[in-house]
């Protein structure tokens, strides 16, 4: 697709897809479909610009657009349905730098778009005329009490004498992070507090260190730590040492089956996901499936077989009784309240869960094409398989950056560093000689 991702329509503002004139046909289409939306934005420099266009195209379609200000994506999923939205959109590109901005759709029931919706939405956008309006037609109204008082019902007990920092990542979950945790007793040392709009993701879940070391220094029980948009957590135990969310879905896969919960004993992950929390899970009899990267691929697949635990590597983690979409705050809620009652320490996981080695890597694109349709690609990336064998091989591009991501996995840490460094000049060659690797 021309304007979607696999998280709604992401860029640089101002120029395609988030240049003025597509914002306000964003805004109308949509509005067209639901006509009644709720609006909330991540703390980028451009988010109040891009809500007031998509407010012009809202109005223009005879619709009705109500912002609640800053709150994380996440929040779209409870509040929607909660207070009879049509629909609601975030503003917000993530855990992308802060040049990045982006829209992500939610329908009626709370749910991001599915492709199929997302197609059409598209279809009808690059099909209109440019569209005159006069003004915003956007009212104001905060919904930010309304989703801590969800959150807080769902916890088990108190947080009262925990210690626990908190790094928001100068992103959405800024204020509200602190709020509940607070109101449930514990004393919150913050960081990443402090957002001038340009300052988005330089810490967080993206980047743990600051939060690491200030566990450690504070002497906190945990620390976690949320993305610009706030539906992705990490945590930190009492060592500094970081978790992700592998070992959220291991902890609450033991979990649930340790206390008898009525489930399917079945965990929905990624083709990210660790290849040691496969192993693990198997041995405990849960099964596990992988889907495409993207907590909507997760989502679709928790519902189709009625799995209740699905999530990602990187911290989205949808806990499908509570919420349709991946809530970095509600994921840290319910992993502290769990510890609480198995009196058990953060640091009790990281030692039961030890991923096996696991190396990463971005090469810059020009362009995103069929991989396969590329001359001699799938070839080399054969080829490198067959000289590691046991290795885990994952080659994707993104679908928020121009980037053509690369990631190997196997219980050697040197043979997958190996692996992965001749991988990459293989695949550069070839992009170098289509003109799609960005030198």
């Amino acid at each position: 697709m021309r304007l979607f991702g696999t998280d709604g329509i992401r860029g640089k503002p101002w120029e395609e897809p988030l240049d003025r004139d597509t914002i306000i046909k964003i805004g109308y289409v949509v509005a067209k479909r639901y006509p009644k939306m709720l609006l909330i934005r991540d703390t980028r420099n451009t988010g109040e610009e891009i809500e007031k266009f998509l407010s012009f195209g809202i109005g223009e379609a005879g619709g009705e657009a109500i912002s609640s200000g800053v709150l994380p994506t996440s929040s779209l999923s409870f509040l929607v349905p909660k207070f009879g939205f049509s629909g609601g959109i975030s503003i917000s590109a993530s855990h992308n730098p802060f040049w990045d901005n982006g829209i992500k759709i939610f329908g009626p029931k709370g749910k991001k778009l599915s492709e199929r919706e997302e197609m059409e939405i598209e279809e009808e956008i690059l099909s209109l005329k440019l569209l005159r309006v006069k003004r915003s037609r956007l009212k104001r109204k905060n919904f930010q009490e309304e989703y801590e008082n969800f959150l807080v019902k769902l916890v088990e007990g108190d947080f009262k004498g925990l210690k626990v920092v908190l790094d928001s990542g100068n992103g959405a979950n800024y204020i509200v992070a602190k709020e509940v945790f607070s109101r449930l007793g514990a004393t919150v040392k913050d960081i990443g507090e402090k957002p001038d709009g340009r300052n988005i993701n330089i810490t967080g879940a993206i980047k743990p260190s600051k939060l690491s070391w200030k566990v450690k220094s504070k002497g906190a029980f945990i620390g976690f730590g949320y993305d610009g948009d706030g539906d992705r957590c990490i945590w930190v135990d009492e060592k500094g040492r970081v978790l992700s969310g592998d070992h959220t879905l291991y902890l609450f896969s033991r979990d649930f089956s340790e206390n008898k919960k009525v489930w399917n004993k079945l965990v929905i992950g990624t083709i990210m996901s660790n290849l040691a929390l496969e192993k693990e899970l198997r041995k405990m009899g849960v099964n596990f499936l992988r889907t495409k990267v993207g907590d909507r691929y997760v989502l679709k697949e928790m519902e189709r077989r009625k799995s209740i635990l699905g999530g990602e590597q990187s911290g989205h983690t949808i806990f499908r009784e509570h919420l349709s979409t991946g809530d970095g705050l509600l994921t840290s809620l319910l992993i502290l309240s769990t510890l609480l009652r198995r009196g058990e320490k953060p640091s009790v996981w990281y030692k039961m869960l030890k991923p096996f080695p696991q190396c990463d890597m971005n090469l810059p694109v020009r362009r995103k094409e069929n991989l396969k349709r590329i001359k001699g690609f799938s070839e080399a990336v054969e080829n490198i398989k067959r000289r590691f064998k046991g290795m885990y091989f994952v080659v994707r591009f993104s679908g928020t950056e121009n980037l053509l991501r690369l990631m190997v996995q196997g219980k050697d840490k040197e043979k997958a560093a190996e692996a992965i460094r001749e991988l990459s000049e293989g695949i550069k060659e070839i992009l170098k000689k289509e003109k799609i690797l960005e030198e």
